[in-house]
Parts: structure tokens; C-alpha cells; sequence
């Protein structure tokens, strides 16, 4: 991927959309605007399964584009929403407090990560003498490691900046991926 500097940059697009999911989510839950108060209430009066509210917020963030990108983020947002809600049972998409915020972040860059690995890495695993089940297994050895890594530098940016503004969101995410990415490298 070019070394931990340019991987992180290469996702530049992944902290931009995340960091406008967090902001959406906090201007939500405090009902920061006219029109998000509307959004909400609009979504609410047709008495959403968890599913639609997922589909919803992923839609208001980031309406489908087509490209391959576009839509892998779209993905991502959604599995990490529906994974908080399982990992949270009682978390509230549309009032998360902060500790839901911040699992949401490590959620999403974790999935936006092991997708751009998947993609570059794929044939590699495809090629590889793996049978089936142990190339499953590494890809979820990669996953787990990739999460756990994502949080220790997540929790480690929120002690300094506990608070993000939506472009320090975008650097949090951007120097998370730097940072997992160099131990990452450090590894392999």
C-alpha cells in the first residue's frame, strides 16, 4: 500500500465520510438544526425497523454514487452502525453518547481498513497455498488485529482530544490510520 503515510492518505475519502457520519450523528442527537430535527422526526413517523434507521442515516450521509468507493463506505457505515447496535444493545443511533461515538469511529475505520486490505491483498490470499478455511481464519486474525489496533490509537486521541470538532474528526481518523497502519507494517 505505499508505506503507513501514504495507505492513510489513500483513505482520505474513509475519514472524510466517517468524520461526516460522527458529526451527523452528535448534530442528530442534539437536534441541532431546523432541518435535522425535521430529518428526524420525518424518519420516525414511519416507525423504522433498526435496519431503516441504519439505511436512513447511511443515505443522508453518503446517497448512493456508484463508484466502487462510494459504495464500499456506504458499506462500511452500515455494518459498523448495525455492529454497534449489537456490541450496544441499548445504543440509540440517533442519541449516541460519546463512548457510542467512539466505539462507532473504531467500528467503521476497522471495516473501511480490512475492506481496502481485502481488495489489495486479495489475490494475494487467493493465490496462496490457503485452503478455504485458513485463508477465512487469517482474514479474521487481520480483522481482529485491525480493530483492537484502531481502538488503542482511538483511545489514545480522545484523552488529548476528547471533543473533535468535524475536521479534527477527519485528522483523529486520518493519524488512527497512520498510526495502525505503521504497526501493521511493522508487523508484516
Amino acid at each position: 500500500m505505499g508505506g503507513s503515510g501514504q495507505a492513510a492518505n489513500r483513505m482520505r475519502a474513509s475519514t472524510r465520510a466517517g468524520a461526516g457520519l460522527v458529526s451527523f450523528l452528535q448534530q442528530v442527537g442534539s437536534g441541532a438544526t431546523a432541518e435535522v430535527r425535521r430529518w428526524v422526526s420525518d424518519l420516525l413517523a414511519s416507525a423504522p425497523s433498526a435496519d431503516a434507521v441504519v439505511d436512513a442515516i447511511v443515505e443522508a450521509i453518503m446517497p448512493p454514487g456508484g463508484s466502487t468507493d462510494e459504495e464500499a463506505i456506504r458499506d462500511s457505515m452500515a455494518i459498523a452502525l448495525s455492529d454497534l447496535m449489537v456490541l450496544s444493545p441499548d445504543c440509540d443511533p440517533l442519541r449516541m453518547n460519546a463512548d457510542n461515538t467512539w466505539t462507532l469511529m473504531q467500528l467503521y475505520l476497522s471495516q473501511e481498513v480490512c475492506s481496502r486490505l481485502r481488495f489489495d491483498m486479495g489475490q494475494a490470499f487467493e493465490s496462496a497455498k490457503l485452503t478455504p478455511a485458513l485463508a477465512v481464519q487469517r482474514e479474521m486474525e487481520m480483522r481482529q488485529f485491525v480493530r483492537n489496533e484502531i481502538g488503542v490509537q482511538l483511545a489514545e486521541l480522545r484523552r488529548a482530544t476528547p471533543n473533535p470538532s468535524q475536521h479534527q474528526l477527519d485528522g483523529l481518523m486520518r493519524e488512527t490510520l497512520r498510526l495502525t497502519f505503521q504497526v501493521y507494517e511493522g508487523l508484516v
